[in-house]
């Protein structure tokens, strides 16, 4: 009891102490409300979704494996936004070229063959950039809208802006739903952990390299 007394003598005359107790849990709280906020917001960030007008291409970016990009493209094309449609690739050893592949995927989607268009070798976000900077010039588009995943979507038209600011490009990212990545509680899937840091570490890249 004599023990207790002190203690609590103690409590009472430790100003320091009595301020520990009392903005702890609310300190605690914050962190356990405000964090997984913060988290969501910077994985949100990531995404570009424009409002979309009708344009002289629909680009379908490279590097998506279950072809979503594509698809995504091809949709947009049925909808009548595109005159053409741009797929991206690279040429492997084996002799899959990845850019042809896309193209017979969209052509089964219902894009016509003609309307179809290629860029090749490109190997990066930025390669893809240039290429499609030079296929714009040769055939005298204007405007494009950019189909890449959701994660990928602001890093990509910040890059392509770029490289041709005097073009007009919009972003018409492929949903970020099951099994794409997915920005809410993205810490929670193994998954989307890996997609999300590999971004923002490919944003350092990126603006450590951007255009001066």
């Amino acid at each position: 009891m004599k023990k207790f007394e002190q203690i609590l003598t103690f409590f009472k005359q430790s100003r320091r102490l009595r301020r520990v107790v009392i903005f702890a849990p609310v300190i605690l709280l914050a962190v356990y409300f405000l964090v997984p906020a913060g988290l969501n917001w910077l994985a949100l960030s990531l995404i570009r979704n424009d409002q979309v007008e009708e344009a002289d291409l629909i680009v379908a970016l490279g590097g998506d494996l279950r072809c979503e990009r594509e698809r995504r493209a091809a949709e947009l094309y049925n909808q009548g936004l595109g005159s053409k449609l741009v797929v991206n690739g690279l040429q492997y050893s084996w002799g899959v070229h990845t850019a042809e592949a896309a193209k017979r995927f969209v052509v089964r989607l219902g894009v016509p063959e003609r309307d179809v268009l290629m860029t090749c070798d490109t190997y990066n976000t930025r390669t893809e950039a240039q290429e499609l900077v030079k296929l714009m010039r040769r055939y005298g588009f204007k405007t494009a809208i950019i189909v890449t995943s959701s994660s990928h979507s602001r890093r990509a038209l910040y890059t392509i802006e770029r490289a041709a600011p005097d073009f007009k490009f919009y972003s018409s990212p492929v949903p970020a739903r099951p099994p794409e990545w997915q920005p809410r509680n993205w810490w929670t899937r193994r998954g989307d952990v890996y997609v999300t840091i590999r971004e923002f570490l490919s944003w350092i890249n990126t603006l450590l390299n951007a255009w001066s």
